[in-house]
Formats: structure tokens, C-alpha cells, sequence
């Protein structure tokens, strides 16, 4: 959830960017299926991971790696900078 909405917001700057080239709508999603596909295949690593762990202890193990990794503790405002929850 959070990597889409990183991922929302890096595709409105650059759509406001595009905007200026005359892009039809069609080349517009194009750009929006490629930001999805992006994420999509950057989260793939780490949620293969988690699912491949078998034990509880691994699965904890490896969602505070994960966590750890990405900063899930931290609220991330989409400006990059982060406060605490």
C-alpha cells in the first residue's frame, strides 16, 4: 500500500511534467502501467521471501527484516520525509 502510494505520487509530478508534451491519454496510461509494473516487480523479492518462510519464528524473522528494510515503522509523508506513528 505504501509503495503504491509513493508510486501515485512520483506519476502526478511527472504527469504534471508531461503534461507540457501533448501526451495523449493513451501514452499517459502507458506511463501509469509502467510505474505499476515497476513497484510491482520491486516487491516481488521480499514478498516471495515472506512467503517461502514455513515456520511462525521465520515468518516474524523475516517481517522485521522487511520491515527494517523499509522503514515500515516510520510513516512516510510523500515529501520523503518521515515522522513517527
Amino acid at each position: 500500500e505504501r509503495a503504491n502510494n509513493f508510486r501515485e505520487e512520483e506519476l502526478k509530478k511527472c504527469t504534471r511534467k508531461l503534461a507540457n508534451s501533448n501526451l495523449s491519454d493513451k501514452e499517459l496510461e502507458a506511463v501509469e502501467r509502467l510505474s505499476r509494473g515497476i513497484v510491482n516487480k520491486l516487491l516481488h523479492g521480499p514478498m516471495a521471501h515472506l512467503r517461502k518462510s514455513e515456520s511462525v519464528e521465520q515468518k516474524q524473522a523475516a517481517v522485521k527484516e522487511l520491515s527494517s528494510m523499509f522503514r515500515l515503522e516510520d510513516e512516510d509523508t510523500p515529501n520523503g520525509r518521515s515522522r513517527r506513528r
